[in-house]
């Protein structure tokens, strides 16, 4: 910078590949915050909420052709902007427009139940929309998960304010931007900033309902500011899940789904299995192949087609993996990066990259076995017997996700029942299907996100009494 001149405006906004100012984004101020939640709730309230299902229907199947049509773009925003290889964002923009698609069959569905009553008296129950909803989206997924709040909300008769994370606002913003092209004015607009925008939407006496995709410590935050206006929440917020494999399982399935699990989006995944419980029988052989398997992933910018992994999203991830593993070496885990790999952190220059990790016998007392630690770190742990399994995989105040690979099928049905989790994989992992309504256990929060249930957290139930004259 130039002696004198005046410093840049707006947050930097940085290429997580090579630490590098994509651009600069300004914080919503709080007038602006409010205005943007004043157009959203007169938008409401003048003309959203009368606008048919069938309409508002078309608008969602409008977004998804905007996704469509636009994928080269929105890929490359989540390529540069959250260091997505781009196999990765495009799988992650088509499942959006999905979940548009999705949402806006849903908005025809019938819902509510009409009861029973006598002569005179017409009784049942339906549901409204809550108003103006405010969703709060995180930054490992800041298209796909945001979409999923947008979709529901839309296709029950709520407008939105969507607030990207402070890291990855980008995609969000041209979204917003262009669907102004297919939605009315006020039903879908953005603010922009870091938890003191957020406050800001927990706390306006016109949001109706917020949505939170984040941390267990800030989800408890928004949870408190709205409980002073008595306003719902949604939650879906951390994890530390399980992937407990048997000695009877497909081995090479299981290894495969393992390092799928806990390096996918370079480790960035509330559902991520960083917990390997595996039986004593098999335990050496089966980290072997974890961690062979594992070197044969390749970090590096996410524009080069050969990448696998790219970077953590923010140099700050970077030293919390590290100090993680450091952690954990000194209380004994023994520390196994893949062949060829000699450091955590291959490049300690300008992007933001690891190595993926393993830490085979991991103390229940570090930090790797306890925290949500959103990079590409397993903690193994090893049983002999299905309840010592069972204890290990439910050693965590999460209930986020679990997987249990075996072939013995009264152990499928005793740990698909005993297990607590709000989703349940056996013989598999990682499968989430906009059909299908998702949610958690335990400090993972509570609210359904996807599928048919999606509408309780975005409606209310109402209950009607029509009273007419009987007879001719």
């Amino acid at each position: 910078m130039t002696a004198g001149a005046p410093a840049p405006e707006g947050r930097p906004i940085l290429d997580p590949a090579t630490g590098r100012v994509i651009t600069r984004l300004p914080d919503t101020g709080e007038r602006a915050v409010a205005d943007a939640v004043a157009r959203a709730d007169r938008a409401f309230r003048e003309h959203w909420a009368d606008v048919p299902p069938a309409r508002r229907s078309d608008l969602l199947r409008g977004l998804a052709d905007l996704l469509r049509t636009e994928r080269e773009e929105f890929t490359a925003l989540e390529r540069l902007n959250a260091g997505k290889p781009t196999a990765r964002a495009e799988g992650e923009v088509d499942f959006a427009a999905r979940v548009l698609d999705w949402f806006a069959a849903a908005a025809l569905y019938p819902v509510g139940e009409t009861h029973p009553t006598g002569p005179g008296m017409r009784t049942y129950t339906d549901r409204v929309p809550v108003g103006v909803c405010a969703a709060i989206c995180p930054n490992n997924y800041p298209l796909l998960l945001a979409v999923w709040k947008i979709a529901a909300a839309l296709a029950y008769g709520n407008t939105i304010v969507v607030k990207p994370a402070p890291e990855t606002p980008l995609s969000i913003r041209r979204l917003v931007e262009r669907a102004a092209d297919v939605l009315p004015d006020g039903v879908l607009t953005a603010v922009y900033g870091g938890a003191g925008t957020g406050r800001l939407l927990c706390d306006h006496p016109a949001v109706g309902m917020v949505s939170f995709t984040g941390s267990t410590a800030a989800g408890r935050e928004v949870a408190r500011r709205c409980a002073d206006g008595v306003k719902p929440v949604s939650l879906e917020l951390g994890g530390k899940s399980p992937v407990v494999v048997f000695r009877d399982a497909d081995l090479e399935a299981a290894a495969r789904a393992v390092v799928t699990g806990f390096t996918g989006n370079t480790g960035q995944m509330c559902v991520a299995g960083t917990r390997l419980i595996v039986d004593r029988a098999v335990h050496a052989e089966f980290v072997d192949r974890v961690v062979e398997l594992a070197g044969g992933l390749r970090v590096g910018p996410p524009a080069d087609p050969g990448t696998d992994l790219g970077p953590l999203i923010t140099r700050a991830a970077v030293e919390r993996v590290v100090e993680t593993v450091e952690e954990a070496a000194v209380r004994g885990a023994k520390v196994i990066l893949p062949p060829g790999r000699s450091a955590v952190r291959p490049d300690p220059g300008g992007g933001f990259f690891v190595n993926p990790v393993v830490l085979d016998a991991a103390p229940p007392d570090c930090r790797a076995w306890r925290e949500e630690i959103f990079g590409p770190v397993l903690s193994v742990a090893s049983f002999g017997s299905d309840a010592e399994a069972l204890a290990l995989a439910h050693d965590t105040a999460y209930g986020l996700s679990a997987s249990v690979w075996t072939s013995d099928a009264g152990r499928v049905e005793r740990f698909s029942r005993a297990l607590r989790a709000g989703m349940v994989w056996i013989n598999t992992w990682g499968d989430t299907e906009e059909t299908v309504s998702v949610s958690g256990l335990g400090q993972s929060g509570y609210g359904r996100e996807l599928g048919l249930h999606a509408v309780e957290g975005y409606t209310r139930p109402r209950a009607v009494w029509v009273a007419h004259r009987a007879g001719g």
